[in-house]
C-alpha cells in the first residue's frame, strides 16, 4: 500500500507497507523522496511513513521571520504521529534530526526509538565547549541569508559545501540543484528555527529511549562535535560513523545507513 493523503491540510505525507511504524523526517532542501534509497534496502515488515517540514515538499510554510520557533516542525511530526499507530521508531537526517530529536525531548508523542542521520542541534554546540565552531556556524548562515535576500543564484551552495565538502552543490543532479535554489528561503527559516532552539546535556539525559546516532567520516567540525556531545549524554545511545561519508550520507552510502538502520530496529523488535 501507498498513500500520498494529507494527515491535515498543508501537511506532505507518504506511506507504504505494514508494521510497526517507522517516520522518517528529511532534512533541508529534501522531501520523503530523499529516504527512498534506504526505504528499498529494508525488510518489507514496517510500515514506512515520511512527511516534509516546514517550506519542502507538499507541506506549507507556516513560519515567517520573528516567528520560526521549532513548535512550527513539531505541529507537524506531531500531526503525523496522530494518523498511524504508534509507538513510532523516528528516523531524521540532518535539521530532520535536529526536528526528530526535539520532538523526542518534547514528549508528546510516543516512541518506540529514535534514529539520527547527522543531525545537528547547534546550541550543544554552544553550551558544551564549542562556541567558536557555534560562532563560525552563524557567521556562515548569516552570509547565506544575505546572499539570498540579494538574489545570489548558487547561495545554497554555501550551505550544501559547508556540510558535505567543497564541490558538493556542484556535483548534485541539476534538477536537485534547482530544487534547493527554489526552497532556499524556507532554509533560511531553517536556520532561524535551528539557532532558536535550545537544548542541553541535561535535557538529552532524560531521553530515555534507544538511539542510533550516525555520522559520516567526513562529517565537517561541527557536526563531528555535536554528534561527540550527544554520544557523551544521551543514556542509551548506540553510535556509529559510515567510512568514505559526508554529511549527505543518506544519499551517497544507502547500504551502509539501511544496514546500520535495520539492525537498529531489528533489536526493538
Amino acid at each position: 500500500m501507498t498513500s500520498s493523503s494529507t494527515p491535515a491540510p498543508g501537511i506532505d505525507y507518504s506511506e507504504s507497507g505494514h508494521g510497526p511504524t517507522v517516520l522518517f523526517v528529511p532534512g533541508s532542501y529534501s522531501t520523503p523522496a530523499a529516504w527512498k534509497p534506504i526505504q528499498r534496502l529494508l525488510p518489507p515488515q514496517w510500515r514506512f511513513v515520511a512527511t516534509s517540514l516546514c517550506g519542502y515538499g507538499q507541506t506549507a510554510e507556516t513560519r515567517r521571520a520573528g516567528d520560526a520557533d521549532m513548535a512550527h516542525e513539531l505541529r507537524v511530526l506531531e500531526a503525523v504521529a496522530q494518523r498511524v499507530p504508534g509507538p513510532i521508531h523516528l528516523v531524521g537526517h540532518s535539521f530532520g534530526g535536529m526536528v526528530a530529536l526535539a520532538t523526542a525531548l518534547s514528549g508528546r508523542v510516543q516512541l518506540a526509538s529514535l534514529a539520527l542521520f547527522e543531525a545537528n542541534p547547534l546550541a550543544l554546540l554552544h553550551h558544551h565547549g564549542h562556541v567558536d565552531l557555534h560562532q563560525a556556524t552563524r557567521r556562515m548562515s548569516e552570509a547565506f541569508e544575505q546572499a539570498v535576500a540579494g538574489g545570489e543564484h548558487d547561495a545554497p551552495a554555501r550551505i550544501i559545501d559547508f556540510w558535505g565538502g567543497a564541490g558538493s552543490f556542484a556535483a548534485m543532479p541539476a534538477p536537485v540543484q534547482d530544487y534547493c535554489r527554489q526552497t532556499a528561503p524556507a532554509n533560511v527559516l531553517d536556520w532561524h528555527t535551528a539557532f532558536g532552539y535550545d537544548v542541553h546535556g541535561a535535557d538529552l539525559a532524560r531521553l530515555d529511549l534507544p538511539v542510533l546516532l550516525v555520522r559520516g567520516e567526513y562529517a565537517n567540525p561541527a557536526m563531528v562535535a555535536a554528534t561527540e556531545v550527544l554520544a557523551a549524554q544521551l543514556p542509551q545511545v548506540q553510535p556509529a560513523v559510515v567510512a568514505g561519508a559526508s554529511h549527505f550520507l543518506i544519499s551517497t552510502h544507502p547500504q551502509d545507513c539501511a544496514a546500520l538502520l535495520g539492525a537498529h530496529l531489528a533489536a526493538q523488535a
